[in-house]
């Protein structure tokens, strides 16, 4: 089981991953990204770094990983399931 929702990344290499943790994180920022001397990339490694040490809450550390994927466009946007637009309904009035 993966400690959050699992998000989809397609690489430069088009090699994608679908990452849920933060080790797995770890790994994928370890792969062929657009720019790593991107400012986001850079927070996202020391996030990431930080949470593996145990200095680090996991979710700004994955906050963190999204926000690099998202900025460098390799986050795989994927329709929500009906199931998931009736749990954002029912948890958010």
């Amino acid at each position: 089981m993966t400690a959050f929702m699992p998000v989809t990344l397609r690489f430069c290499d088009n090699k994608t991953a679908m990452v849920g943790s933060v080790a797995e994180a770890a790994k994928a920022l370890g792969q062929q990204w657009p720019d790593k001397t991107a400012e986001a990339f850079q927070a996202a490694m020391r996030l990431v770094g930080l949470a593996i040490d145990g200095t680090c809450s996991q979710r700004i550390a994955f906050d963190a990983f999204k926000k690099a994927a998202r900025e460098q466009g390799i986050l795989v946007t994927r329709p929500k399931s009906r199931a998931t637009e009736w749990l954002d309904a029912a948890t958010n009035p």
